[in-house]
């Protein structure tokens, strides 16, 4: 079996890493609602340059057909849809048209892919035919078919035909291994000496080339590596290392680096491809999308266009494929750790192409490291750890690891070619960061992973995982998942994909995923300041039992607090039990969990004591588990007497403090036992005349910690904050 030349170099990964905190300018940063307006207005525009016979007008006539199919490719990865007049009659007009060049080919082949690939398969198939046709001896493309009988051909056509080959592998259809070899070749032997590609082999490298070299690269290394039958059997490409280096060294954002400047669109949209493909959040240090994003908005016309002339219907779909498809949401974040964590480097590209043919939404993947910051680390509701070798964790990154787990984070982790040394090292590191707990076997018949998506109940793997609050924060598999989904052979293999795909239904309770600039803002904005002795306290009582399922709620809360209800909030929340001596401090307690308890006859008395001394307290059902409700109720009967738990009537202030919540979104365990429910209803007790209890059956802690938790039966994310801010400013006012 030979081994194939693919992958990128630890060189290359380095210089790509090294720097990553590095300083963003406050000027850099980009909101979603500015990507939200730009791409609205670019849609605008493209749909307002369509001709009546369904196609865009383009400078070069033989053009056209090519420019009409990149319009399309632009629209719909903007989110228009697929029976949108404007995609229907733009494909219509590529289907009219025999496939004649290389760019239009390459173009159609990607539209057909985006817009609906079972629709297409056959447009998809021919396009394929075409582009392997169309290449020269040499593994290049020209413009033409003919061209095929010279050895001419330059760096631009090549990549559009790479990119239309992969489209049709995405989906499935083969691709001749010579013809993907020659390719590969082709981009070794044309690289220059600095690293960098130009249009033609000889010639000055820049940054729209060398962007499309990489990505082509990279391309081709995934596919030509399913010929290989064995885990990890690779060695580094110094090559791809060196173009990432060349990258990084030479970034910007302003300008196409050292080519000319009216293709300032066409290098930004080659940058993306090199982001989004090999899963780099940064380049030199810099964020990419943000910094990417910020020039795009920023010089975007009114008309919603980008540049003038002839060129300037293509250059605005580049700049709306840039903003869209560099937005994605990121459903997995790779962790780089010393463990062989990328034998299989395209494992987490592949399983997110997977998963975004299911999941009905476009999701990506990144590779992140523990230097990352808290916030980029929780950006993705998984990450995703795999390796030959034992992790070897140090103490701070243990530690760092505890905090990711105790803010609401989630993780995957497999043996890689199910390597016995791996699995010994993360077991021991498990057992330091979680030493109240133990890996156990996921019940086939009991855990939800299983039946979350697929059921695979009556497959012969099983999972493991720790069982920490009303969720499993880690889900475990010894035996290989990531040579399956490196080899990407869906046909064949397709149980390890939806193992995958399970695991990122449970992990993100099949709810829809924010855009990439969501997901970062829900982390960063959450942060809590210090603040003046007085300020508001989140106190959390501390019993007996399973008192704290979401570590990270009243932190989050107490953020949401001080930056969207207007209060002054404590830096952090603390914790104590009722018969702390400090008890009557707090105006506000908190009390929730998992399971049966119960409370003893003195934290009872304390309770009672405290309601009746003026005090609040709001509790909720962890996951919304029946269990926790029965104990709750009871409880409630034992310390309130003769006053009772009672429905809150609909017209209370309680529903509309700051926020409107008479009407909520439930999670998906809701709305699938119980369709249509869109009402709140929180019930309440008095004491000595006031409401001093609140309780919700649904979940709303778990909530706060702002990562969905499969089957918890309770409110969405959004709407958990806004019903605790309510019963926090109605405690403090009534």
């Amino acid at each position: 079996m030979k081994r194939i030349i693919r992958a990128i170099s630890c060189v290359g990964l380095a210089v790509f890493l090294a720097g990553q905190a590095a300083g963003q300018s406050a000027d850099s940063t980009v909101t979603q609602a500015e990507v939200a307006g730009a791409v609205e207005k670019a849609v605008s525009f493209i749909r307002s340059r369509q001709s009546a016979d369904g196609s865009w007008p383009y400078a070069k006539p033989e053009h056209v057909q090519g420019a009409t199919a990149l319009a399309v490719l632009a629209l719909s990865q903007a989110g228009v849809d697929e029976n949108d007049p404007a995609i229907a009659k733009g494909l219509a007009y590529v289907l009219s048209k025999p496939l004649s060049e290389v760019y239009n080919v390459s173009c159609a082949a990607m539209a057909f892919e985006s817009v609906n690939p079972a629709r297409y398969i056959k447009g998809i198939a021919q396009t394929r035919d075409f582009l392997v046709k169309a290449q020269n001896a040499r593994g290049m493309w020209s413009y033409k078919l003919g061209d095929a009988k010279r050895t001419s051909g330059d760096n631009s056509n090549t990549q559009f035909a790479v990119l239309g080959l992969h489209a049709a592998m995405s989906v499935g259809l083969d691709v001749p291994e010579m013809v993907l070899q020659r390719a590969q070749i082709h981009y070794t032997k044309t690289q220059g000496d600095d690293g960098g590609w130009a249009y033609k082999a000889g010639g000055k490298s820049y940054g729209s080339m060398t962007a499309a070299g990489v990505a082509s690269l990279w391309i081709l290394g995934a596919r030509l590596y399913e010929v290989n039958d064995l885990c990890g059997q690779y060695r580094q490409d110094r090559r791809l290392g060196a173009g990432l280096a060349w990258l990084a060294d030479n970034y910007t954002t302003a300008t196409n680096p050292s080519g000319q400047a009216k293709w300032l669109y066409y290098y930004l949209y080659a940058l993306e491809r090199v982001g989004v493909l090999t899963g780099q959040k940064y380049i030199g240090g810099h964020d990419w999308y943000l910094e990417g994003a910020r020039r795009i908005v920023d010089t975007q016309n009114p008309d919603g266009s980008w540049t003038s002339g002839r060129d300037q219907v293509p250059n605005t779909c580049f700049a709306l494929l840039f903003l869209s498809k560099g937005n994605v949401p990121v459903l997995i974040n790779k962790l780089v750790h010393g463990g062989g964590w990328n034998v299989d480097p395209h494992d987490a590209a592949n399983l997110a192409a997977y998963i975004s043919r299911r999941f009905g939404q476009r999701v990506g993947w990144q590779s992140v490291t523990l230097d990352d910051s808290m916030e980029t680390l929780l950006s993705a509701p998984v990450l995703y750890v795999t390796g030959t070798k034992s992790p070897d964790f140090k103490p701070d990154e243990i530690a760092r690891l505890r905090e990711f787990f105790e803010r609401g984070g989630f993780m995957l982790a497999d043996a890689c070619c199910s390597r016995r040394e791996f699995n010994a090292g993360f077991r021991a590191s498990v057992a330091k960061l979680f030493p109240e707990y133990r890996l156990q076997r996921l019940g086939k018949s009991s855990h939800p992973v299983y039946r979350s998506w697929f059921n695979l109940t009556g497959s012969a793997r099983s999972l493991e995982g720790i069982q920490a609050g009303c969720r499993t924060p880690l889900v475990y598999s010894a035996r290989d998942f990531s040579c399956f989904w490196e080899k990407n052979n869906v046909r064949t293999e397709e149980e390890a994909f939806q193992f995958g795909l399970n695991i990122a239904a449970y992990a993100t309770g099949k709810e829809r995923l924010k855009s990439k600039l969501e997901q970062a803002a829900r982390t960063a904005e959450r942060r809590v300041v210090a603040a003046p002795p007085g300020a508001f306290a989140f106190a959390q009582v501390v019993y007996a039992g399973r008192w704290n399922p979401h570590p990270a709620a009243g932190e989050r809360l107490l953020a949401f607090l001080g930056e969207k209800a207007g209060l002054t909030v404590a830096s952090k929340p603390v914790t104590l039990p009722l018969t702390d001596e400090n008890l009557a401090n707090y105006p506000f307690i908190y009390l929730t969990g998992i399971g049966r308890f119960t409370l003893g006859d003195e934290e009872k008395k304390a309770l009672r004591g405290y309601l009746e001394r003026g005090g609040f307290l709001f509790a909720d059902a962890a996951c919304g588990k029946p269990e926790f409700d029965e104990s709750f109720r009871a409880l409630a009967g034992d310390v309130l007497g003769s006053s009772r738990l009672e429905p809150i009537c609909p017209d209370s202030p309680i529903y509309r403090m700051a926020f409107n919540t008479r009407k909520v979104r439930y999670t998906a365990a809701v709305r699938e036992s119980d369709p249509g429910l869109d009402m709140l209803t929180l019930y309440g007790a008095k004491v000595k005349g006031r409401v001093a209890v609140v309780y919700s059956p649904w979940d709303i802690g778990c909530a706060l910690e702002g990562f969905p938790s499969y089957g918890s039966r309770g409110l969405v994310s959004e709407d958990a904050f806004k019903v605790a801010a309510n019963v926090v400013l109605f405690a403090l006012t009534y």
